[in-house]
């Protein structure tokens, strides 16, 4: 059997709603020389029937489920060790790829054997599949040391905007990636393993809008309201505090900890952990809002992508009018 260069994995729980259409735009893109591996999370609804038939008609694909549900992370993180390809993506069962989603991420990092992550442009679409804006992560990476990158993504991402962290679903470098700690079981993981993959290589975001996300009402953040939920969602056996300071400035505590754990396990030099060790830091100490804003999010008071996006724009505007100022 023909090794794959790049491995799809689809976690899907009761997705029978979306993932025909999800997996067929998957199936239909130029690219083609990839597997498609859909764990499913032991769901309830006609999800098995889809992804069996599917698997049926296509080589490419392959149907795991699981005897019980597991939780969102661990489902998540089970398709990594099933990964043949060179590049991994994680897919949802209820965005879309549109053409071109696969090739020109695949063509970056084959260009540039230090990048570790490539990712489109998005359309935020509805429930019925129409379009109801653009979103810009602006997340381009291009320094050429771990702590340049970690502070740049910091900076940029994690403190400054919040909104649907369409860069998780990226191209990535599969035998780096399996080195993070991946998808863990605390909220808003996926923005700290970005940070861990920063550590490892530079970011390319490619403008153009090739991928769809899709944005309703049973989407994670909408359906788990509460921290205790939110937290269920992730990992079926997590254990829950009660009172805030046992969720919520505990969870930032978390994060702060795993990103000082992600600089010994990720860089090996030990000049460069230093630097890394020593720039996370100096921007914890100069901006202690970090803990306040991640609190907020924590329990709800997140931005809609709609804000994320105005926000980027904005800054955006502002560094190029400063380097023109400059010029």
């Amino acid at each position: 059997m023909t090794t794959p260069r790049l491995t799809i994995g689809l976690p899907v729980y009761n997705g029978a709603n979306y993932l025909a259409e999800a997996v067929t735009s998957i199936l239909s893109q130029d690219f083609e020389d990839f597997e498609l591996i859909i764990s499913d999370n032991a769901s309830d609804d006609d999800t098995a029937d889809i992804c069996r038939d599917f698997a049926a008609r296509d080589k490419r694909v392959r149907y795991e489920r699981q005897v019980v549900n597991v939780g969102a992370a661990p489902n998540y993180n089970l398709l990594l060790p099933l990964a043949r390809g060179e590049y991994f993506r994680w897919a949802a069962h209820d965005d879309n790829l549109l053409q071109g989603c696969l090739s020109r991420p695949v063509d970056t990092l084959d260009t540039d054997p230090e990048v570790m992550l490539a990712y489109p442009l998005t359309s935020v679409i509805d429930g019925n599949g129409d379009e109801i804006g653009l979103f810009d992560d602006g997340l381009d990476l291009p320094d050429p040391t771990p702590d340049e990158r970690l502070v740049r993504y910091l900076k940029q991402n994690f403190m400054r905007h919040r909104g649907l962290c369409n860069p998780i679903f990226g191209v990535m470098r599969t035998e780096p990636l399996r080195r993070t700690r991946l998808i863990q079981d605390f909220l808003a993981s996926d923005l700290i393993l970005l940070a861990h993959l920063a550590l490892l290589g530079k970011f390319v975001a490619i403008p153009e809008v090739l991928f769809e996300r899709r944005v309703h009402p049973g989407i994670s953040t909408a359906a788990h309201k509460s921290h205790a939920d939110r937290k269920a969602w992730f990992n079926t056996s997590a254990r829950g505090g009660s009172r805030l300071f046992d969720n919520e400035v505990a969870l930032r505590i978390t994060h702060i900890r795993n990103l000082y754990q992600a600089i010994n396990e990720l860089v090996p030099d030990a000049t460069e952990r230093q630097k890394c060790r020593h720039a996370l830091t100096g921007l914890l100490i100069r901006d202690p809002k970090w803990l306040y804003t991640d609190i907020k999010y924590s329990l709800g008071f997140r931005p809609s992508w709609k804000d994320s996006a105005k926000k980027i724009a904005a800054n955006k505007r502002s560094s190029s009018q400063s380097a023109a100022s400059h010029s």
